[in-house]
């Protein structure tokens, strides 16, 4: 009976240790397998956060640029108008400065310049308030791609260090 216990302690104990030893060497490896499944989830989450954030910027980039392109004929004619404006307060100048005899009247086209082309800016300003601008859309900010989790070192085994080492040569 007490040979009986002996050798089931001793089975025990040998099956202990070959399962811990083996177990202890495989958990590392479990453990990253383990992590690359889930650093492949967050990749694939991450990849489909940023598609999106990229691509909801790139269609209000293109509705911006299709309200700008809209907007841009106003502002042409506008401008247009603003530039025959000060062509046609210049050239009245021009002509009176021209058959101007005295100062005075000098000054009055000087005058009659100057609100000339007040009024065309004002009028130009006007006309470029009322056209509706739109706001540019901001670049959206991708989130950082999720790092990579670190495979464990290789365990060598105890045996083959021990053959590798050489005894110290001797005389």
């Amino acid at each position: 009976m007490k040979k009986t216990t002996q050798v089931l302690s001793a089975v025990a104990l040998t099956v202990g240790l070959f399962s811990s030893s083996t177990s202890a060497f495989a958990t590392p490896m479990t453990d990253y397998k383990a992590a690359m499944e889930a650093y492949k989830a967050s990749v694939a989450a991450w990849k489909s956060t940023n598609q999106t954030a990229l691509t909801s910027y790139k269609a209000a980039m293109a509705d911006y640029k299709a309200k700008e392109e809209a907007a841009a004929p106003a502002r042409k004619s506008a401008n247009e108008a603003f530039k025959s404006a000060l062509d046609s307060a210049k050239a009245a100048y021009t002509a009176a400065v021209a058959s101007a005899k005295t100062a005075a009247d000098k000054t009055a086209a000087v005058d009659a310049r100057k609100a000339a082309v007040a009024a065309a800016t004002a009028t130009r300003d006007a006309a470029l308030k009322a056209i509706a601008l739109p706001t540019k859309p901001i670049k959206p900010v991708l989130a950082p791609k999720p790092v990579a989790p670190v495979k464990p070192a290789k365990v060598e085994k105890v045996a083959k260090e021990a053959t590798t080492a050489s005894p110290a040569p001797t005389k």
